[in-house]
């Protein structure tokens, strides 16, 4: 084959689409070919395209009607580059060993070696989501993700083996309360305390090990600080609470560290199922990089990381005291009656849904670490302000000094709808000038600072806040009020008593980079 043809066809396996287009092509000229030629031929052909057109259309309209509904199962997902043998096992194992109903999703990573194609050959309970080009971990569950029509969502590393009575074990303590996020087996392979001592060397010998394991046991799950991302279970419900995971991260590492502080600033517990063993052969794709590439590349995330959130433990630390803060204040309101109403049915009520009405209130969505009054927009270009809880449309041209910051359809959806903006007079600029507010360090007068206005005390300049609902709200680190348009001409600098005097809110944390134009 020319040197063009093998370009040509190197551009039409670009995308999932176009692998499935081009391999019923081919089979259907071969076909053709047997059939003879002249007109029998070309009326075969006809008739052929015909069929297939229909064919065509009809699973576009299909797909379209059923986009955005949910099925009551599994969504496994896979993402994978350059490990065809490894991610064939994987999804044989899941096949044998998940009775529960599941759908796979291997989101192939532009791999060079066949990977897509041989998944496609699979067929059955196997989507196949044929990237144009290696998107790295992140960028793959995030594919996946978007794809994924399951109640719950797993996400699975390729050169895993799923072994009998995983997804039950696992799925038995997910249920087990209502805050419990995210669960994660134990292997044989990993970094933290998922990894435990197995007596096996052999692949073959571990089924007999995992059988024997994997029984039933609640004794067996404990709740950890960390889950790493080889192996994690979720709800639909997390997924739109937290959100998908920063592409910012190159290739792989750190990204799931990222989405777990994230799980955690949400409210939600981590849980380790010591009862569902999984085998894990350890970081095939990072190892495929060679050592010197996967050190350069470990060391960016991690200065990412650490650039991102500053100390993310005092971080969750703090936010989880705030909310038990928040929820002793609304405990104390709801439990203090109207004058003369001590026994009024309402309070009743109130105390009868008590626990199913504390973790809702524990339970916090992405958007709520978000600025108040910043601008954000989707894939589609729509643009909307957050305002109160709210998000408000622009139904008008975005201003000029605006720069809205793209958020995923899932963080937007989560924040209920307000009025829409439509006209100049109603959108106030972000982040509030500096000459809008006070052309003068406020010493004094806890009233003359205006909501959302972006402050600092005078001796600590470095760390900056927004006046949000009377509570000063703290950038967590730099990178946050960076991303976020926030730059050192909007602090409006005051006393360090005033500042401290003011409740403290939420914190707000930068909001995940998504590279992929299809979330």
């Amino acid at each position: 084959m020319s040197t063009s043809g093998r370009r040509s066809k190197q551009r039409k396996a670009s995308s999932s689409e176009t692998v499935v287009l081009h391999s019923a092509r081919s089979r259907s000229g071969r076909k053709i070919r047997r059939q003879g030629s002249g007109k029998r031929a070309a009326k075969n052909a006809k008739l052929y395209k015909q069929g297939y057109h229909r064919g065509y259309d009809e699973g576009v309209r299909q797909g379209e009607s059923s986009f955005g509904l949910v099925f009551e199962g599994v969504s496994i997902i896979i993402p994978t580059y350059n490990q065809r043998e490894y991610v064939l096992q994987c999804v044989s194992s899941i096949e044998k060993h998940t009775p529960a109903p599941f759908e796979i999703i291997v989101v192939d990573n532009a791999s060079k070696d066949g990977t897509a194609e041989a998944m496609l050959r699979k067929g059955g309970m196997v989507r196949v989501a044929a990237l144009d080009k290696n998107r790295g971990f992140a960028g793959g569950v995030n594919h996946g993700l978007m794809m994924a029509r399951g109640r719950h969502i797993v996400v699975l590393n390729n050169d895993t083996l799923v072994t009998p009575g995983w997804l039950d074990n696992m799925m038995t303590y997910l249920g087990s309360h209502p805050e419990m996020g995210v669960v994660g087996p134990v292997t044989n392979y990993i970094g933290g305390d998922q990894q435990i001592e197995v007596p096996y060397s052999e692949v073959e010998d571990m089924w007999s090990f995992a059988a024997r394991h994997n029984r039933p046991d609640a004794t067996k799950h404990r709740e950890t600080e960390r889950l790493v991302g080889f192996c994690w279970l979720f709800s639909r419900e997390l997924l739109e609470r937290v959100g998908y995971l920063d592409e910012g991260y190159a290739v792989g590492n750190f990204e799931d560290d990222d989405w777990i502080i994230r799980v955690k600033l949400a409210g939600y517990r981590l849980g380790v199922a010591g009862d569902a063993f999984i085998h894990h052969y350890g970081s095939v794709s990072m190892k495929a990089l060679g050592e010197e590439d996967y050190v350069v590349v470990n060391k960016d995330n991690e200065q990412f990381y650490t650039q991102k959130w500053g100390d993310p433990h005092a971080l969750v630390a703090d936010t989880s005291r705030l909310s038990l803060h928040a929820k002793v204040s609304t405990s104390q309101q709801e439990n203090t009656p109207p004058l003369g109403k001590e026994d009024s049915p309402d309070l009743r009520q109130r105390i009868s849904t008590k626990g199913s009405s504390d973790v809702m209130h524990k339970l916090r969505r992405s958007t709520d670490f978000y600025p108040e009054g910043c601008f954000i927009s989707d894939i589609k270009g729509d643009v909307y302000k957050l305002m109160r809880g709210h998000r408000r449309k622009l139904n008008i041209p975005v201003p000029r000094g605006i720069s809205p910051v793209l958020v995923a359809k899932p963080d937007l959806l989560g924040v209920p709808a307000g009025e829409s903006l439509v006209s100049v007079g109603e959108v106030q600029g972000w982040p509030l000038e500096r000459s809008h507010v006070h052309a003068q360090p406020v010493q004094s007068n806890r009233d003359a600072l205006e909501e959302g206005m972006i402050v600092a005390a005078t001796n600590e300049r470095d760390i900056w806040y927004q006046i949000s609902g009377s509570k000063r709200r703290r950038f967590v680190t730099p990178y946050a009020a960076e991303r976020w348009g926030v730059k050192s001409g909007h602090i409006v600098h005051v006393s360090a008593n005033q500042l401290r005097m003011i409740e403290e809110g939420w914190p707000i944390i930068a909001p995940p980079q998504l590279l992929n134009e299809d979330l």
